[in-house]
């Protein structure tokens, strides 16, 4: 599903099974609410972009919407130790899509960051109706080397529901450390952990590139699809007590030339209700296919 602003009108339409709105900003409802500037929804998630190009996340099960948490800077990319999130969104378009994973539809956003585009692909599956697969490309239209450091994808923020009780939200945690902790475990205020892919110890280290964070209504999770190990982290953390957040971060330090672009990994959100195991089943699905 794909929403966009245009004056004086309002289209509903489907076309290849996906839900097409064209709204008012001002409109009120399901396909238009400032500051959402368009959005993709597949049967149980949507994903709002803001005119930065921010998303948010929204759940829909048993005819209920959910908004998993507020705008954030999802896909980022850090150039010379700045991270650049803040892109202006230039062009939207959608088609069908058939492939390993079966038939869907595939939305691209373009966007710009003085001599940086970013290209976010997002499909969503008719056979995987509770996730999200991102495709994200930058390139470097200026006419200068650019260092990039690395790039940040999937980074949600989730809320706690009004008047949760502590702890307002578990989490899965796929990290293999030393000391070994839990990797299912309630969060506090002030957790953080890296969820690191590659060695945390000598003899230590990898896990599933997946982490899930939950609370009593919906949760979220993030991975990526390669069909390698990569050595990235997958950070969770519960900065205040009402708000968690998960994401999926490479650092890898590269030269772009003008004209060159980059390709992240193939990355994914899921939303499901209880705990991280649909998450899990999901992945499991999807990588088999």
């Amino acid at each position: 599903m794909i929403q966009r602003n245009f004056p004086q009108y309002i289209d509903m339409r489907f076309i290849g099974g996906a839900l097409i709105c064209f709204a008012l900003l001002s409109s009120v409802g399901v396909c238009a609410a400032a500051p959402v500037h368009a959005s993709v929804t597949g049967k149980n998630i949507r994903i709002d972009f803001d005119d930065a190009m921010h998303s948010r996340v929204v759940a829909s099960f048993g005819g209920q919407q959910h908004v998993v948490g507020d705008f954030t800077p999802s896909e980022s990319i850090r150039i010379s130790g700045r991270d650049i999130a803040d892109f202006s969104m230039r062009t939207r378009h959608h088609g069908a899509v058939h492939d390993l994973l079966g038939s869907g539809n595939r939305f691209v956003f373009t966007g710009t960051a003085g001599s940086v585009k970013k290209t976010v692909n997002v499909t969503v599956y008719d056979r995987f109706p509770r996730l999200a697969f991102f495709d994200v490309v930058y390139t470097n239209t200026g006419t200068s080397d650019l260092t990039v450091n690395g790039w940040t994808n999937q980074h949600y923020s989730i809320s706690a529901r009004p008047g949760a009780s502590a702890p307002a939200f578990w989490s899965y945690q796929s990290g293999s450390y030393e000391k070994r902790p839990d990797w299912i475990m309630p969060l506090k205020t002030g957790f953080t952990q890296d969820n690191f892919m590659g060695m945390n110890a000598p003899d230590y280290g990898g896990g599933t590139p997946v982490v899930d964070v939950w609370r009593p209504d919906v949760g979220i999770g993030v991975g990526h699809l390669e069909m390698v190990p990569k050595q990235v982290s997958l950070p969770v953390t519960e900065p205040t007590a009402d708000q968690a957040t998960v994401a999926i971060e490479f650092k890898h330090d590269q030269v772009l030339k003008p004209g060159a672009s980059l390709k992240t990994f193939r990355t994914f959100v899921a939303v499901h209700q209880g705990d991280y195991f649909q998450t899990f089943r999901d992945y499991r699905t999807v990588m088999i296919a």
